[in-house]
């Protein structure tokens, strides 16, 4: 009997001591830990949904739209709820026309497991009607709407704007501190890659509720949803119709269009050709497209303004005019009798005329470029005071515009050649070739563009740059740019010679730029014609107008095109004439209000 009543108290505290631990559980799961497991079940129940923010607008100076966005569709799925799934990636892969497995590796590098990859972008709408229809089949799987770049006036010039593109590993790991996520795209070049954060604008977030296997039911509110920022928007210097012209000047050629604002640095026109359509990179880029970009002979994405380096030719030939006369080493007086050429230990120098230009003082030797006259004064200037002066007027280093990958050039100064030659390996009859833009000297034509605007300014220049202002949505403010101003050791003597001898060039009988001149407005200038030891020399012109205080500077480039007299100087006429005749023009009503200008960060 006694056992019997042990075995039954046994059983009692045995049941007791469950319903003690079962409540106490309850108690541990709906009250203590009731936080913690409430977040499982809404990660399980809730999906968060990523949405884009549009990317801020482009404006040229006048406030016309130059990159602005149109809505694209994306497909996405999120990998917990579909990696795992083969009858959902079978079926989605022969909607996508991708294969499965592929499919499968991209939702496998999600850094996160609940967000949303993109899987295709750009998709057509036959395309989200068929993923409608089996929406019930594709849980996990959503569409949504996202920015695609779009160019209005029909100016898409991708090395200044640049293009967009989905990030890829290594900038995701390099980025990671900006909350960028797989699938977001970024500027990869030009201004879209420089101003990036800023015209990425920030994300938002909506939620959904799904049922156990993922199908979306109704949208949750009041959650913790935030709508998306748009980025800011950007108005540049450029002014469209400048943009417009030196694009269809350079139309089957291969060149560069440079001009600038010579009272503030703003670029009025930056065109480089040939180039690229940058709407090929917002889909999915054949192979077939990027092998064609990457072997056309024409190098088209390449920028020829800020990336290509050519010897200057006779456009270089005013550094020496100011390292002469910054040296005392001549008067402007300086006369040198050219009869076709110069020899020197043995090698003749030739002279672009052969027949020779006669008796001619500095002056005269600008107008007619003729190189015998420069070799003499290269010999009596020597590489030093050359080399300073080069340095002085921008040279050997880049101009610091706000566009990414500018080459600094090549100048070739004593340290230079000491390095390349040899301490014994080089003589002051390279001079004669420096003297005359050839040799190991190298520009671009950004350079030459910023080297104009400081001859025109008698010594001094702002920085060439971009951007004139932002407007930020978010405070209802415009950020004006504070840009830096430098100046140049040379004596204002030496930019009076220079100035003189630049009028002549265009403006006086027998000048090498007369195709620029004008009429109505005093165009100063000087042409170049570059050897170029791969073809046909290169056609330079740099100048600026009026003669009298500057308001634009300008350089044409073009490849293997002969003379800079009969090439260049042509198109640098019509772009002075458009952009004068535009002064005459009322303003264009702007696209956004005006407001408040404060510096930028």
């Amino acid at each position: 009997m006694s056992y019997t009543v042990y075995n039954k108290n046994v059983v009692v505290g045995v049941l007791a001591a469950l319903f003690l631990a079962l409540a106490l559980q309850l108690v541990n799961l709906q009250v203590l830990q009731r936080s913690r497991y409430l977040a499982h079940s809404n990660q399980n129940r809730m999906r968060r949904l990523r949405l884009e923010a549009p990317r801020g607008i482009l404006y040229d100076r006048n406030g016309v739209i130059l990159v602005e966005n149109r809505p694209s569709y994306s497909v996405s799925a999120v990998p917990s709820e579909t990696k795992n799934n083969p009858q959902v990636l079978n079926l989605l892969g022969q909607l996508l026309s991708e294969p499965g497995e592929k499919l499968c590796e991209r939702l496998s590098e999600a850094g996160n497991p609940y967000l949303a990859v993109k899987l295709k972008r750009n998709v057509e709408y036959p395309l989200l009607v068929r993923l409608e229809e089996r929406k019930l089949d594709l849980p996990g799987v959503t569409y949504e709407v996202e920015t695609r770049r779009v160019y209005p006036t029909g100016i898409k010039a991708p090395h200044l704007f640049g293009y967009i593109g989905e990030i890829s590993k290594a900038e995701l790991e390099r980025r990671r501190k900006e909350g960028l996520i797989p699938g977001d795209l970024v500027g990869k070049t030009g201004l879209e890659k420089m101003y990036d954060q800023d015209l990425r604008g920030r994300p938002g977030y909506d939620f959904i509720e799904v049922d156990v296997i993922g199908r979306e039911v109704r949208d949750i509110i009041d959650v913790g949803e935030s709508q998306p920022l748009r980025g800011k928007d950007f108005y540049l210097t450029i002014d469209a119709r400048l943009q417009m012209l030196g694009d269809s000047l350079l139309y089957g050629k291969r060149g560069a269009i440079v001009m600038m604002d010579c009272r503030d640095g703003g670029v009025l026109a930056i065109c480089s050709k040939p180039d690229y359509d940058p709407e090929i990179f917002t889909g999915t880029l054949s192979n077939e497209t990027w092998k064609a970009l990457v072997n056309d002979p024409g190098k088209p994405l390449f920028d020829r303004v800020t990336q290509s380096t050519y010897p200057p030719g006779s456009t270089f030939k005013m550094v020496a005019v100011a390292a002469a006369l910054d040296e005392n080493k001549c008067s402007p007086g300086y006369t040198v009798s050219c009869h076709g050429g110069i020899t020197i230990g043995g090698s003749t120098f030739n002279c672009w005329y052969g027949a020779g230009h006669g008796g001619l003082n500095m002056m005269d030797a600008l107008k007619v470029s003729c190189n015998t006259y420069f070799y003499q004064l290269g010999l009596l200037i020597g590489v030093d005071a050359w080399a300073t002066a080069a340095k002085q007027l921008g040279f050997g280093r880049r101009t610091g515009i706000d566009l990414p990958s500018e080459e600094p050039g090549v100048l070739p100064d004593r340290d230079y050649l000491d390095r390349v030659f040899g301490v014994k390996g080089w003589s002051n009859g390279m001079m004669l070739n420096l003297a005359i833009g050839q040799g190991d000297l190298l520009v671009t034509p950004l350079q030459m563009a910023r080297f104009a605007m400081m001859i025109a300014n008698r010594g001094w220049c702002y920085r060439p740059h971009m951007v004139h202002k932002l407007y930020d949505p978010a405070r209802h403010q415009y950020y004006k740019q504070q840009i830096a101003r430098e100046s140049a050791a040379i004596t204002a003597r030496s930019f009076e010679v220079i100035h003189e001898g630049m009028y002549r060039v265009v403006n006086a009988v027998g000048g090498t730029g007369r195709a620029s001149r004008l009429e109505e407005v005093q165009v100063c200038g000087k042409t170049g014609t570059a050897q170029n030891p791969h073809g046909e020399p290169h056609a330079w012109f740099v100048g600026f107008a009026p003669a009298q205080n500057p308001e634009v500077a300008l350089c044409v480039l073009l490849e293997n095109a002969g003379g800079g007299g009969a090439n260049s100087a042509p198109l640098a006429g019509m772009m002075f004439k458009r952009y004068f005749a535009h002064q005459k023009m009322p303003a264009i009503k702007k696209t956004a209000p005006d407001s408040q200008t404060i510096a930028l960060r």
